[in-house]
């Protein structure tokens, strides 16, 4: 009923809402510098009216619970643009490492073109001196540089592949780690009254742990009316309410794939590190290393056909021999000197009749170096700067998109922080706010008191 009481109790629940905003104001002043925290606020009803003889009455306010202030359409593109974001730094990173190692420059022997013209070279100053010891001493140094060159570029590539595995092996280790974390924060939500409402400092520990997820995999969440997260990655779930399933790693002789223990199904990687790593070793690294092989492979193709077809140097009276290879090997990680050069120099055929004097073999053999000899009609030598410059252009490409995708993330989280994070002035003129509803309130208070103490004292 209507009456002095009532203003007791409207007094009372109005000091209760005003105390709340306090304490939530103030909790948000003392997290304004907390990583991932969400500005709160108190979310408060009329209460019920009290119908009266003469029409309803209003019985003053109540707290109905406290939320984060959260836009879950911005928190979904932020969460988007984090997975594109690590996924370009993987591909910045990997084509830095690529791009290293084709560095013409990096090397005191000035990378694979030197080696190559260093070789040509000396198979034409053969051919103006074919029985010369040590020239020929010359032509079987650069041979073995050249091949020993080659033989870098492809363990440096082989190496990059292996740094990539052992990556992607610590990361499917956080993501396993992170979903057990989420999968907890989900019980003590659904035990915390099963509202977010009544839990927005443990929904912020789960927004936090979702956004370090989702840089490492393309995830989707679905939040129940509960609060809690149910989270997707690559396709396969991860993460149902309380409860985690685990991710593996599997390594083939052709690739790797990521998906969960208890299914052959590989996760579908959109995005994040995970998307960006295993594009790198099963795509990138091995199609420079396809283009570098078939490079080593026409090398050693087209000088054996020459040196195997010309003629050997005559030595103590014994006749000139064919059928000698130069190389040996067909792919960058297995070309080598041929043991028949380097046990006998004079296998190097630098003649094409077998006469003494006679260098016409070499001289056709330093042609090699710009004649159309690869499949695609290019020369061996701009096949490989061909290669290098694709390197080069590559990594620029993956450098600009990794730049303009920073850039829309640090505007779309400053959005999200335009929206969920604290502003100390706003907070202060809040708190001014409501320290003068909690002073009315006292007034409504004191002054049914004082409605009392005359009631009282009429009764005297």
């Amino acid at each position: 009923m209507s009456g002095i009481t009532s203003i007791l109790n409207i007094g009372s629940g109005a000091l209760d809402a005003s105390q709340a905003e306090l304490d939530t104001t103030a909790h948000n002043i003392a997290n304004a510098n907390t990583q991932g925290y969400t500005r709160q606020r108190v979310m408060t009803q009329a209460s019920d009216p009290l119908q009266t003889t003469y029409g309803y009455l209003g019985t003053g306010v109540e707290v109905t619970g406290v939320e984060g202030v959260r836009n879950d359409y911005v928190n979904e593109q932020v969460t988007n643009l984090n997975s594109d974001l690590s996924q370009a730094n993987i591909d910045q990173q990997t084509l830095s490492t690529v791009s290293g190692i084709f560095n013409e420059t990096s090397t005191s022997t000035g990378g694979l073109t030197s080696q190559l013209n260093a070789l040509f070279s000396a198979f034409q100053t053969l051919s103006q001196s074919p029985e010369d010891a040590g020239v020929r001493q010359t032509v079987l140094q650069a041979g073995m540089n050249v091949a020993s060159t080659f033989n870098t570029l492809n363990n440096q590539l082989q190496n990059a592949k292996y740094s990539v595995a052992q990556q992607v092996g610590s990361d499917v280790q956080n993501i396993n780690q992170l979903a057990g974390t989420i999968a907890n924060i989900n019980q003590q939500i659904l035990a915390n009254a099963g509202s977010s409402r009544n839990s927005s400092d443990l929904q912020d520990q789960l927004n936090n742990a979702v956004t370090q997820l989702s840089n490492l995999i393309n995830v989707k969440v679905v939040t129940d009316a509960n609060g809690t997260e149910n989270v997707t990655a690559g396709g396969a779930v991860l993460v149902a309410a309380g409860s985690a399933f685990q991710f593996k790693m599997t390594q083939t002789a052709t690739g790797i794939t990521v998906g969960r223990s208890d299914s052959s199904v590989p996760a579908t990687l959109a995005s994040g590190e995970l998307g960006g790593l295993i594009n790198s070793y099963d795509n990138q690294i091995p199609a420079y290393s396809e283009q570098l092989d078939n490079i080593a492979a026409t090398l050693v193709k087209t000088v054996n056909a020459f040196n195997s077809t010309g003629y050997t140097l005559s030595t103590n009276g014994n006749p000139p021999q064919t059928g000698m290879n130069f190389f040996q090997g067909s792919t960058a990680g297995s070309i080598q000197v041929s043991q028949d050069i380097i046990s006998n120099l004079n296998n190097i055929a630098a003649s094409s009749s077998g006469e003494a004097g006679n260098g016409e073999n070499a001289a056709a053999m330093a042609n090699v170096l710009n004649a159309p000899v690869m499949p695609n009609g290019q020369s061996i030598i701009n096949s490989y700067e061909g290669l290098v410059n694709q390197v080069g252009t590559d990594t620029q490409n993956a450098n600009n998109n990794a730049q303009t995708l920073q850039v829309q993330q640090n505007q779309m989280t400053a959005f999200q922080n335009s929206i969920s994070g604290v502003s100390l002035n706003e907070e202060l003129t809040n708190m001014i706010r409501y320290q003068h509803s909690f002073e009315a309130a006292a007034k409504v208070v004191t002054t049914a008191d004082a409605m009392y103490q005359t009631l009282i004292g009429m009764v005297q």
